[in-house]
């Protein structure tokens, strides 16, 4: 959007609110339609959102492509014509030598592994092998590292190792606001759900889209964009990676149901829903009452940053008491699905999973991350906080 001198004046300040509430109404559009279809129309939806992710790939090889393409038309220009065009011979010299640099740079670019708090073997020995256990079990794919995170989730981040996104790095990440939510059962219940969803057994299609979600935005380097010839691939995938994510959220719902099924063949069905339950609960507590006042005191005093997750554990348990869970589940449960969220609704994933209401008990004394993240050898004793920033 192009700046004048009307971005001086007080009078014009209201402009980008339009802007704004464009770009979100047109999200919310492509975001509705595309629910509807998957709804109304799956076949034809999942078709459409496979065209749309080969389009990722067809993105890359744009380069390598324009680069046989004006080699063809020079070797048109030489050697089968008749006469020489000097205007075509130029066009394709110019197009050429671009597509060739930038064919080098997507050759050369590797996207950054994720970054946190590598966990290594000696660190968290329990953690690895209640890792490797599962991967066993669902003939997982190979987890390469362990990050933990100040995010809550858990999930696998795919890197790409070469060009095309076919060969990669597996990194688990684990959030610790998520093991601090969780007991030690829960955690090994929500591990054992996303390490099974990533075992495709039966939803091979809808993970590979799942994956791709997490995997082009990291092609929009934007750190790499000073460097001749990549520009426009960021470009590309800074306006294609947003609109992907978009129109494959449905997709990705669809495996987010898949993987809570996967849980359920190493735990029981009540196990599974407490799980779920727990999870999403804890989330929305932590939206709404933690991370706020966080943030509000992080502004005056950058501190709090360094000690951010040290009494997390304790505010949960305070604040998720007997007397008010049963407010902070029935909140939860009335959340609708969201047109951009990968996640679905905790209603529908209790209906999934074939019970009528949700089930949650007081939180655990004992959270996974005391366990897990414990001193070698003393499970018990509670190691001491990364200090996420």
């Amino acid at each position: 959007m192009m700046r004048s001198s009307a971005a001086a004046d007080p009078a014009w300040k209201g402009t980008v609110i339009p802007v704004t509430a464009w770009r979100e109404s047109a999200q919310e559009m492509i975001g509705g339609q595309c629910q509807y279809l998957s709804d109304a129309h799956p076949r034809i939806y999942l078709l459409f959102v496979i065209a749309f992710a080969l389009a990722g790939y067809a993105g890359l090889l744009l380069f390598p492509w324009l680069v046989v393409t004006s080699g063809l038309g020079l070797y048109e220009q030489f050697v089968t014509s008749q006469y020489i065009g000097w205007s075509q011979v130029l066009f394709s010299l110019v197009v050429g030598a671009f597509s060739i640099l930038a064919s080098y740079r997507i050759y050369r670019f590797r996207p950054a592994l994720p970054a946190g708090r590598v966990l290594d073997h000696d660190s968290a020995p329990a953690l690895f092998r209640l890792v490797a256990s599962q991967s066993r079990y669902f003939h997982s794919t190979g987890i390469d590292r362990i990050v933990l995170t100040g995010e809550f989730g858990l999930d696998i981040l795919k890197t790409p190792s070469h060009v095309l996104p076919v060969w990669s790095t597996n990194t688990l990440m684990i959030g610790l606001p998520l093991m601090q939510c969780l007991s030690v059962s829960q955690f090994e219940c929500a591990l054992a759900r996303r390490l099974g969803q990533f075992s495709k057994r039966y939803n091979r299609l809808e993970n590979w889209l799942y994956q791709l979600r997490d995997i082009w935005p990291q092609y929009c380097d934007r750190t790499r964009k000073h460097e001749p010839g990549y520009q426009p691939v960021g470009w590309l995938f800074c306006f294609y990676a947003p609109l992907y994510k978009l129109v494959a959220a449905p997709a990705a719902c669809l495996d987010e149901l898949a993987a809570d099924h996967y849980a359920m063949e190493l735990f029981n069905d009540e196990k599974v829903l407490e799980t779920i339950t727990t999870q999403m609960v804890c989330n929305r507590y932590l939206d709404e009452k933690y991370w706020p006042v966080v943030r509000k005191y992080a502004a005056s005093n950058q501190r709090i940053l360094d000690k951010l997750h040290s009494g997390m554990a304790q505010v949960l348990r305070s604040g998720l008491q007997a007397d008010s869970i049963h407010h902070w589940i029935v909140k939860t449960m009335s959340a609708e699905d969201r047109y951009d969220d990968a996640v679905p609704s905790l209603a529908r994933r209790v209906d999934n999973i074939g019970f009528g209401k949700p089930r949650m008990g007081p939180l655990a004394s004992e959270s996974a991350a005391s366990v897990y993240l414990g001193n070698p050898g003393n499970p018990g004793n509670p190691g001491s906080d990364p200090g996420f920033d």
